[in-house]
């Protein structure tokens, strides 16, 4: 053999630093999870039942959340109508905790999209990327062919009659420049038939189908949560008001109360090096 071929031969039978080249076949992994806007936020929205006879799991869950963070006065007229709402840290009460992991299951991802309508989520636990000032619709309730409302407002009962009508939690959130997330909140009732509506955009007028809803404005309240943090929705103790057509129903006999929970899982926004840069609040349709 020619020495010049052996010495060849020699080096290329010496260990090498390089790694081996792999020629196996790999299946694709999943594609990277999309990046999430500059004030976009997720939130995780979950529905759970509890049959309104179960008195003492309902004390045990509203004893450990707290009312307080919101204005005396709104809470009176939650209250007077039927509705309570109230704020967890981020462990939940076991009570409640056994309620949502007995329903548990995946959640739905998607984001939302902003040359649609209003994001809507049912009945199910969803887990949503909403951009700042976006409309989400929490449907809280089924559709009413009729439906009867009695409203309190300033000590004075006012009737309204609606056909087709569905009780809707209309939020939307609102980054803060300290990792924090105001999350506003107001109860509507939509009724009617959809109709063809004209609604403000970025600076345009854009067409859509909707129906006419009562926005509940005195109703509207503002929870400013923490990464982790939960916000509870439902009825006071004696259903009653909008708090029957927002989170009762009747099933196979049963009254079931239903609890309506909103948990801020992420922000990334966070102005504290450049409070210049918050973002301004999309336009959202039909406002």
């Amino acid at each position: 053999m020619p020495w010049r071929l052996s010495c060849l031969l020699t080096v290329m039978l010496l260990p090498s630093g390089c790694a081996r080249l792999d020629l196996s076949t790999k299946s694709p992994g999943r594609l990277p999870p999309a990046r999430l806007a500059p004030d976009a936020v997720v939130v995780d929205v979950a529905f759970v039942h509890l049959p309104a006879a179960d008195q003492e799991r309902y004390d045990s869950i509203w004893t450990a959340a707290d009312e307080q963070v919101f204005p005396a006065e709104l809470r009176r007229e939650l209250a007077t109508n039927g509705l309570r709402v109230g704020v967890f840290g981020q462990q939940l009460p076991t009570k409640l905790r056994e309620l949502l992991e007995a329903k548990q299951s995946a959640l739905d991802e998607r984001s939302e999209d902003l040359d649609a309508g209003d994001v809507e989520v049912r009945g199910g636990n969803r887990h949503l990327q909403v951009r700042a000032g976006r409309r989400t619709k929490i449907l809280a309730s089924k559709t009413y062919p009729t439906l009867a409302v009695l409203l309190s407002e300033d000590g004075q009962v006012r009737g309204h009659q609606f056909n087709q009508a569905q009780c809707v939690l209309a939020l939307k959130p609102y980054p803060q420049g300290d990792g924090r997330v105001k999350l506003d909140l107001t109860p509507e009732i939509e009724h009617g038939e959809l109709k063809s509506q004209w609604a403000r955009g970025e600076g345009t007028l854009m067409q859509r189908l909707g129906r006419d809803r009562l926005v509940l404005d005195r109703l509207r309240l503002e929870a400013l949560l923490s990464p982790g943090e939960w916000l509870l929705l439902s009825s006071t103790s004696e259903i009653k008001g909008l708090g029957q057509y927002f989170f009762a129903e009747t099933t196979g006999g049963t009254v079931e109360r239903t609890m309506v929970l909103v948990r801020l899982s992420q922000t990334q926004f966070d102005d504290l090096f450049a409070p210049a840069q918050t973002p301004a609040a999309l336009a959202t349709p039909g406002e």
